[in-house]
Parts: structure tokens; sequence; C-alpha cells
């Protein structure tokens, strides 16, 4: 992260980003994509419902295959059907659960449903491609609601941040320390650090995060450094949140104000 002490201040979405935002744009990308998915699926199982047609398929092959996904091999099934469709015998495959491959040996008939302009276009399952959505559709309701509510918690703490920077008393407090915190991590460890002061009631307070001292180096103790005071009470330093913007140019760490 950025030391804003001498400008220029960042805005909101800079702040958010530094606020752990992807706490928020994962999951409401997650519900786009499946709000797109299940548009699709409701689409299209309605004109199943509408346009399809309903004939007696044969289970003529089935395979299985082994794929790695999240350092674990899983196993797909594929099952074959075949079915005459506009007067033609297509063969079409399709991945199944495994209840399904188990049930269908070569041979055995099912009832399927396609779609007469797109022949290969079709349900083993009928009814399925509607459930499908649906499903999809909640899915993506609820990770709206968690990104809305990831939003609400990363964000707040911002616009404290900016309402302090433009409302909040301004002081000089004393640099305590320059703090790692080490978190362990599937490929590895990732350090944290921060800088840590301590104001005149003998109150403490922090900054946002960095993943280098090297931000904290020129703060060292026994430095002083300016910081803002929300309502709440909570202390911003200027190197995270930036200068006002009537105020003179911020001095360098160790020069107090004069």
């Amino acid at each position: 992260m950025k030391d804003y002490t001498n400008g220029p201040a960042p805005g909101f979405f800079r702040l958010w980003w530094h606020r752990r935002a992807l706490f928020a744009i994962i999951p409401f990308l997650v519900a786009l994509l499946l709000t797109a998915g299940s548009y699709h699926s409701l689409k299209l199982g309605m004109a199943f419902d509408t346009r399809g047609v309903v004939v007696e398929a044969t289970a003529t092959d089935r395979r299985e295959r082994r794929v790695r996904r999240n350092d674990k091999t899983e196993t797909d099934y594929f099952v074959t059907f075949e079915y005459v469709a506009e007067g033609a015998t297509l063969s079409v495959e399709r991945k199944v659960g495994l209840g399904l491959y188990r049930r269908l040996e070569p041979g055995t008939p099912r009832e399927i449903r396609y779609l007469p302009e797109q022949p290969r276009r079709m349900e083993y399952t009928i009814g399925k491609t509607w459930s499908d959505g649906q499903v999809m559709r909640w899915a993506a309701l609820a990770f709206g609601l968690v990104a809305l509510g990831a939003f609400w918690w990363t964000a707040r703490s911002v616009i404290e941040a900016l309402r302090a920077r433009k409302f909040g008393h301004a002081e000089w407090v004393d640099v305590v320390s320059v703090e790692e915190r080490v978190r362990k991590t599937k490929s590895g460890k990732s350090v944290r650090s921060f800088l840590v002061w301590q104001d005149d009631h003998g109150g403490r307070g922090q900054s946002m995060s960095a993943r280098s001292k090297a931000r904290y180096e020129r703060y060292r103790p026994p430095a002083r450094v300016e910081v803002y005071r929300d309502s709440r009470g909570k202390t911003w330093w200027v190197g995270d949140v930036g200068p006002r913007a009537s105020a003179p140019t911020v001095p360098d760490a160790g020069k107090p104000a004069s």
C-alpha cells in the first residue's frame, strides 16, 4: 500500500480496495455468473416445456474419466444416448451423476426430450434444465446477499476514515513500533506489517496493513505522525487516508507541526 502522507488523498474505491474489497467483489462476481447461467437455463427450460419433443432413447455406451480438481482426483461419468429426432438417428453423450450412470447400462431405454430446431440439444431427465435454472437463481440470490453484507462490512470503515479525514480532530501521536503478523497460507505464509502509535491519553491505534516494512521505515520510534480521530474515537493515520484538501502539506515523520 502506498504512503499517502504527502498526498494525493485517495478516494473511496482506492481505500476500499485496501480494506479487503475482494471479500465483496468475489461473491458479487459469482452472483453475476450464476444470474447469467440461471437466465440461460430458465430460458432453455421454457423452450423445452413449450416446444420439446419426448422420445425414447437408448443408452448405447458409458465411460468414466479421472480429473484433478482442488488437488483431489475425482471421477466424471458419461453416458451416450441414441435416439431418432426429425428423421435422423442421433448419438449424443452427456455427463451424468453416479446414480444414473449405474442404472443406465448399455441397452437401457430412457425417455428424453429434445428441441425440434436443435435436435442434439436434449434433456436426459425431463424438466432438469428448468430445475437447474431455479437452483442457480436461488444461489445467485444467496451470493448477492453475501456480497451486499461483505460490502457493508468492508465499506463502513472506509466511510468512517473519509469522514475523519474531512471532519475529525487532527492530532499528533507517538509511534510505538512497527509490527509484523504472520499468517499461514496454502502456499506458505503471509506477512503483514503495521504502524502502531499511542496518543497523549494513552490510547493506541494502528495503520492499515502493508506487505513490506519498507513503508514504515521513516516512521520508526521516536517519530510522531499525524492522525485524524473519527466519531467513534478511532484514529486514522494520514499516511493511510491522505491529507485534508484544505490542510497545508503534512511535514515528514519526526518533524512536529509548527
